[in-house]
């Protein structure tokens, strides 16, 4: 990619940023709300916690890859990803077992996080409760967080107008009503 002014858009940008417009962005795009991919992908991490024991980390992150890999044919032909594809893939890509639990979970929910796309609610959601992947925040001039990247949405200001006393017990629980308040799921 050209060097590129800061904060500007380069002249190629669709080419690098932008969904596909026959498949991501149509209308009638399917919207998954809970994947077999995340369901196992949740099982990864319960199994590599010792919660789970049916099926090992290793095997569910597996499922859940090729899972994440398959359900793009959703969105019609263009995005079919053949077995070939999927298989080669998952091959390269099998979760390091003989990493820490630290290192396994990160490869666990960076393949989360992309297979949960374009559902970014719940990548949101789940990258606070994990912490992963591991994000670099941009830092810009007149940058309210200063450079971290937000946790929360802010009350609005009509919540603290019209419902003060709850509003107030929310904010005595949880702490300020700020952009980096973290919430009670928030690693």
């Amino acid at each position: 990619m050209p060097a590129t002014i800061p904060n500007t858009k380069p002249s190629d940008f669709v080419t690098y940023s932008e969904p596909n417009q026959n498949t991501i962005l149509k209308l009638n795009a399917p919207m998954l709300v809970l994947t077999n991919a995340e369901v196992n992908f949740y099982l990864a991490e319960a199994a590599l916690r010792g919660w789970y024991t049916a099926k090992s980390a290793a095997t569910l992150y597996d499922l859940g890859l090729k899972a994440a890999m398959r359900q793009w044919a959703l969105f019609g032909a263009d995005g079919v990803i053949s077995q070939a594809n999927i298989d080669t893939y998952a091959t390269a890509n099998a979760l390091v077992t003989t990493g820490t639990q630290a290192q396994q979970l990160e490869q666990i929910y960076t393949q989360f996080w992309v297979s949960v796309f374009p559902n970014s609610q719940e990548v949101f959601l789940n990258w606070r409760r994990t912490g992963y992947p591991a994000l670099v925040p941009n830092n810009y001039t007149g940058n309210i967080t200063g450079g971290k990247i937000f946790r929360r949405m802010l009350y609005p200001a009509t919540e603290e107008n019209l419902n003060k006393e709850n509003y107030l017990g929310a904010v005595a629980r949880q702490g300020e009503n700020t952009f980096l308040t973290q919430m009670w799921l928030d690693k």
